[in-house]
């Protein structure tokens, strides 16, 4: 069980970075290529927030776009958290994370 004093899991703050949409801990071309794999071959995204790349709420087609804008042309920013890791600043959303939880005030 956990320890009353870390609260229950589902209490926890998720830290991710947006952009690494495959939790390889750099943002680059390879996580492009996860999020067209989530989106045309069904394959499961481990961290949907990062793969959220202009925090619109949802992983789309838009997301691949804003991120090869980013990485090639300089042209946009990433939202936070980004380039560090952080909890989403704009959690209105559906999307889910499951790479490092942490525990509320640690």
């Amino acid at each position: 069980g956990c320890s009353s004093e870390l609260g229950s899991p589902g209490d926890w703050e998720v830290l991710f970075v947006r952009g690494n949409a495959n939790g390889d801990a750099t943002v680059d071309l390879s996580d492009i290529v996860r999020i067209l794999t989530f989106l045309f071959l069904g394959d499961p995204a481990h961290c949907k927030d990062a793969a959220d790349i202009d925090d619109s709420g949802r992983v789309d087609i838009s997301d691949v776009i804003h991120l090869l804008k980013f990485l090639f042309l300089g042209a946009v920013e990433v939202p936070p958290p980004y380039p560090e890791p952080g909890i989403d600043p704009t959690d209105d959303d559906d999307l889910d994370c499951r790479f490092l939880a942490l525990p509320p005030n640690l």
